[in-house]
């Protein structure tokens, strides 16, 4: 069964809006070949500053986040863009 992965988080002091974008897309990109059964990921900012990452997966098993923790230089400057303590992740089963 499909599932949605959510995660929330806010940005790290320093980083602005304009280059986390940047480091997006190539985590965007990065996501799509490393990531198995991944259909969709959409990422969208609210006005208080707040993140939202939404990743659909194929089912439940394929949205494993310890993908944060993986070693390449895409994955390693996203996450460090991203302030670890407001990082929230959730995942939800498709209706």
């Amino acid at each position: 069964m499909a599932v949605l992965e959510v995660e929330t988080f806010t940005l790290a002091t320093g980083v602005d809006a304009v280059a986390f974008r940047a480091l997006d897309e190539q985590m965007q990109e990065w996501c799509y070949v490393n990531r198995p059964g991944l259909a969709r990921r959409t990422t969208a900012r609210a006005e208080n500053g707040t993140y939202v990452v939404i990743t659909l997966f194929g089912e439940a098993s394929q949205a494993d986040n310890s993908y944060y923790k993986n070693s390449n230089a895409v994955v390693n400057a996203w996450s460090a863009a991203i302030t670890e303590s407001s990082r929230s992740v959730a995942v939800y089963s498709l209706l």
